[in-house]
């Protein structure tokens, strides 16, 4: 991946030849902590619906008679515009992104912010959805990462397109990228053409608003009614240090371990192969620019809920006090290896991965970097971070009949 900086347009280009299509993506960085919550993701989705050339409608003609792959993303630390196209479309797709992301007119504000509301009611009938909902909520208490959908349905009716306007000037105004990954054969003119055209992804480093959050205070258990639930669903989750923490590889070899690498992790083999405690049950390490969580999930019949639970002390518990074998460790770091090749095989994963990691400030060299952390991980830092949880507030959430409450936690 090669790094151009144009009058201060960021610019990650990789030549791919004799690829048939271009992933052309632009990351713009989140600094600021949000008005009311959902302001971002109406923004994200506003943008597709009519700009002062073109209504929604003709937009949407527009990208797919072009064979136009277009699409946004809103997480936590930025918004993300991905596109695909045919190589001989290279201007087409560029021009047209141009045009959503200076003339959006954003009139289709109320009938958007209706549209979001219908689909998250929708959403949180979904049980795993409303648990999830309640974990980040309360796991990321009075943080800007607490955004979930609750939090967007007791705000989405006082934003107005005012706030929409500014937001959409404060993503103009900070850290921004252009990733371009295909077979581009005059990238020198393709550059020129983005210095004249696309002043506007200059990249300005913005004072970033959000703070960092790393450890809950305490303990802390919700519970979740739904009498009609055949299910128990169980989420239990530990805040941890973000990326930027030597702790970073020791979890993600933790979590490999325990319960990300399917059938032959330990939640898998342990609570459902031998206990049949469990539908579905995994770990999952999450890591963001102000934060990472550690979590734990399993789906079981309600009257094992207790069992469960000590099931994933257990489990934890087995770690800390003897550090995984060389043959389990090694086989961790492998599956680690293999899935992180296995996310950047094609253009639009390559753009995809390179922009994330220079947007959030990780350097074009953090794949290879983070694969050495993991190669230097040895079984007694497993076992360490283990204990580490094991001795850390965490937050549990269950969502299950009431009858099964008070013999749970």
């Amino acid at each position: 991946m090669e790094q151009i900086n144009f009058e201060g347009i960021d610019i990650l280009f990789k030549k791919m030849a004799k690829t048939p299509r271009i992933a052309l993506n632009f990351f713009f960085k989140i600094h600021k902590k949000e008005k009311l919550y959902g302001i971002n993701l109406l923004l994200s989705r506003l943008l597709l619906q009519g700009t002062k050339k073109y209504n929604a409608l003709e937009l949407s003609k527009e990208f797919e008679q072009n064979c136009i792959d277009i699409s946004f993303k809103t997480k936590q630390d930025y918004i993300k515009a991905s596109l695909i196209f045919l190589n001989e479309d290279l201007y087409k797709a560029t021009e047209l992104f141009k045009e959503l992301i200076l003339n959006s007119t954003f009139d289709d504000f109320e009938k958007e912010v209706l549209k979001v509301k219908g689909e998250i009611i929708a959403d949180l009938d979904n049980p795993k959805i409303k648990l999830t909902d309640a974990f980040v909520k309360n796991i990321f208490k009075n943080h800007p990462y607490s955004e979930t959908h609750t939090k967007i349905l007791d705000d989405i009716n006082k934003i107005t397109k005012k706030d929409i306007i500014e937001a959409h000037e404060n993503l103009l105004n900070c850290e921004k990228n252009i990733v371009v990954v295909g077979d581009i054969e005059n990238k020198e003119e393709f550059f020129e053409y983005f210095k004249k055209e696309f002043l506007f992804m200059k990249s300005n480093v913005c004072r970033d608003e959000i703070e960092d959050i790393f450890s809950l205070k305490t303990d802390e258990n919700i519970w979740l009614t739904k009498n009609d639930a055949s299910q128990a669903q169980i989420i239990q989750g530990w805040l941890v240090d973000s990326f930027k923490s030597n702790d970073c590889a020791k979890l993600a070899v933790l979590n490999n371990i325990l319960g990300a690498s399917g059938l032959s992790s330990r939640l898998f083999v342990n609570l459902r192969d031998k206990q049949g405690l469990a539908y579905t049950v995994r770990s999952q390490y999450e890591t963001f620019l102000h934060s990472g969580i550690f979590s734990l999930y399993i789906g079981t019949a309600p009257i094992n809920i207790k069992k469960s639970l000590q099931g994933f002390k257990d489990e934890l518990k087995k770690i800390a006090e003897v550090a995984p074998n060389e043959r389990e460790l090694e086989g961790a770091k492998e599956n680690i290896s293999g899935r992180m090749k296995y996310f950047t095989q094609n253009n639009a994963q390559i753009a995809s991965v390179y922009g994330y990691n220079h947007i959030m400030g990780l350097g074009l060299d953090y794949n290879k970097r983070f694969l050495n952390e993991i190669n230097r991980v040895k079984s007694n830092h497993v076992s360490d971070m283990a204990n580490k949880l094991l001795n850390s507030p965490k937050l549990t959430v269950i969502i299950a009949p009431e009858d099964f409450k008070s013999d749970s936690f």
